[in-house]
């Protein structure tokens, strides 16, 4: 790994501070060095579940494989923010990974009193960590505003909210599927779940338990994207039967042939296989397109801002707002949820019920008589009387 100039003087003026704490405490200088090691890497904190760590490490190894290191340019490439909040995201989470795994190695290497090496791993260490906070956590660092500034650069959105309209219905895709029996068997009922729940891909994988009670059909999930202050564990949602809908079809029929209670699940090679076909099929749609559009239905049906966020998994009605319109839903299914965290209401939301009518145009004929009614009845000033006449 190479540092720039820059780099390598900041470098060379912490080895000599470690140099001088360690004469002063008595201490060796590869202990100061991972104490400054551990307060850069401080500096982040990700929050991530194990699918998201897997997304960045695979981001950040094609990035690495491709620019031949050079993450720079990676994110100077970056099409989107949302796409350049990932990429930035996924190097800090990787790069950290490389330096606790070099620290690791040092100390393994120390306990075996294999002194050369554990130097060599904690130096290597201090030079990535030098040039992560040089990079990534100093004013140097790269921001979306330098992608945009660029020459040439054109914004192109992939926003699955925006391209709700042009996106084909859930009933047309299933339909898509019936032209190949073994492609409508592998994808119909994995699909016919996320379209009518909004569920995440990843939630899917985990199983969901699907049921029918008086006339509703609920999904049971586990939640994926859950942390100590985010998502629900666990959350349980109800959709209206709806008749002719392609998606209720299938899934009515796999409750009623395992005899009322069915796990519907996808591996991740069946989900890559669908995304493909949607993607290949259906350019610019894809599985979150149809989380999107239930969080329309959901905002068109009047549902509580509570509830709505406890059906999509959320844990704060502030994420809602980045999901779906209302103007785009079909308020015409009955829809419920449950979840098993409490959620935090922001109250500045707009609520998504549509607006009052307003009151009915007054003909201008009426208004002009109206008009002559209000001149006719207001007080006339008085009459001028001359001095002298009483």
């Amino acid at each position: 790994m190479d540092l720039t100039i820059e780099q390598r003087r900041i470098a060379n003026a912490k080895i000599m501070i470690a140099q001088e704490l360690a004469t002063n405490s008595g201490t060796f200088i590869e202990i100061q060095i991972d104490r400054m090691i551990k307060e850069i890497i401080s500096k982040v904190k990700i929050s991530a579940s194990d699918a998201s760590k897997e997304q960045y490490r695979k981001l950040y190894k094609s990035c690495t494989s491709k620019a031949e290191g050079d993450l720079k340019s990676c994110l100077m490439s970056c099409k989107t923010r949302a796409s350049f909040d990932k990429t930035r995201t996924s190097f800090r989470f990787s790069i950290m990974e490389e330096i606790q795994k070099l620290r690791r190695e040092s100390e393994k290497a120390m306990k075996s009193k294999d002194y050369d090496l554990g130097k060599k791993k904690i130096q290597e260490a201090f030079k990535l960590a030098v040039k992560f906070e040089d990079e990534f956590l100093s004013e140097n660092r790269i921001i979306f505003n330098d992608v945009k500034n660029k020459k040439g650069f054109k914004r192109v959105s992939f926003s699955k909210k925006k391209g709700l309209k042009k996106a084909p219905s859930a009933d047309e895709i299933i339909k898509s599927f019936s032209v190949n029996n073994n492609i409508s068997d592998r994808y119909a009922l994995a699909f016919s779940v996320i379209a009518t729940f909004g569920i995440r891909p990843a939630e899917l994988q985990k199983g969901v338990k699907l049921q029918f009670h008086d006339g509703m059909i609920y999904a049971v999930v586990q939640g994926a994207k859950v942390g100590s202050d985010k998502g629900q564990k666990v959350r349980a949602m109800g959709s209206a039967l709806r008749e002719n809908n392609e998606g209720d079809k299938i899934l009515m029929d796999a409750i009623y042939k395992a005899g009322g209670e069915v796990v519907v699940t996808q591996n991740k090679k069946d989900y890559e296989s669908l995304r493909k076909y949607l993607n290949r099929h259906h350019p610019g749609t894809s599985l979150y397109t149809y989380r999107h559009k239930v969080a329309s239905d959901l905002k068109a049906s009047g549902l509580q801002k509570r509830q709505i966020a406890e059906f999509l998994g959320h844990r704060t009605t502030d994420s809602q707002q980045y999901y779906g319109y209302s103007r785009s839903g079909s308020g015409g299914r009955s829809m419920t949820a449950k979840g098993s965290n409490e959620v935090r209401v922001k109250q500045d939301i707009k609520d998504y019920l549509k607006p009052a009518a307003k009151p009915a145009a007054v003909p201008l004929g009426s208004k002009i008589k109206q008009a002559k009614t209000s001149i006719s009845t207001t007080s006339k000033a008085p009459k001028f009387k001359p001095p002298g006449i009483k």
